[in-house]
């Protein structure tokens, strides 16, 4: 299965530590995208030029609600230098959020980042789909959205972990979804190398393909040390799919 993408807070560590070795073994091992999550401050120029040069694709940047906000020139700059052709949100943390605003303040991004070129996506976990507050966060991040302004990069863990079909949600956001993330559940419920638990990967990819997925990324939040492992078992069972 071509191409495959990591995204790189799985390797937060190692990057932190040596980030142009890092991106260069992420390639070694197999990789031929990574997807950015890093601070805004770094700089970013001899990243972008030793991808460049070893073939890494960076098709997509995290980037924060609060940074999306204050700072958009410099998450496009950023975006821009990098390669990227998406700015994804990551999350916008639950408590007591007022989801409507963060539509709006989204969708006031998304029209800025349309106009140069780039798709802005939103990046759920499992809080979205809680109905604790007598609706799900979710459903109006769907609803009540321009769907060519704000797509979706599904994760299948967390969508199992909200009590979701990772298989149905993509079919049903198909056009909408552009990116996917790849993590395994274990039969206890805790994240897994992808391969070595129980979602079944070979219909979840056929589904995104369907659904005009653009860009698929490994991630696990917490590999044990020494971390590489992990992204090598991943990449690893995902060789093997057609």
């Amino acid at each position: 299965m071509k191409p495959v993408g990591l995204q790189l807070y799985t390797l937060r560590r190692p990057f932190g530590e040596d980030p142009i070795g890092t991106l260069e073994r992420i390639k070694a091992v197999g990789y031929d995208a990574v997807e950015f999550a890093a601070p805004l401050d770094m700089d970013f120029a001899p990243l972008s030029a030793r991808m460049k040069d070893i073939a890494l694709d960076c098709p997509s940047v995290h980037v924060g609600l609060a940074d999306i906000a204050a700072r958009p020139e410099r998450v496009l700059a950023v975006a821009r230098e990098l390669g990227c052709r998406f700015v994804v949100l990551p999350y916008v943390d639950p408590r007591d959020a007022d989801w409507r605003a963060v539509v709006a303040q989204a969708e006031a991004f998304a029209r800025r980042a349309a106009d140069e070129g780039f798709r802005f996506a939103y990046h759920h976990h499992h809080f979205e789909f809680d109905d604790s507050r007598g609706f799900r966060p979710f459903d109006i991040l769907v609803g009540e959205s321009d769907p060519s302004l704000l797509h979706f990069e599904l994760d299948v863990y967390w969508l199992k972990t909200g009590g979701e079909d990772p298989k149905a949600m993509i079919e049903r956001l198909a056009g909408r979804v552009k990116l996917l993330h790849l993590k395994d559940m274990a039969p206890d419920g805790s994240m897994a190398d992808v391969g070595s638990g129980v979602l079944d990967f070979p219909a979840l990819i056929a589904a995104s393909r369907a659904a005009g997925v653009e860009h698929v990324f490994v991630e696990h939040d917490a590999p044990p040390k020494p971390y590489w492992p992990s992204v090598e078992a991943s990449v690893r069972y995902l060789e093997t799919l057609d």
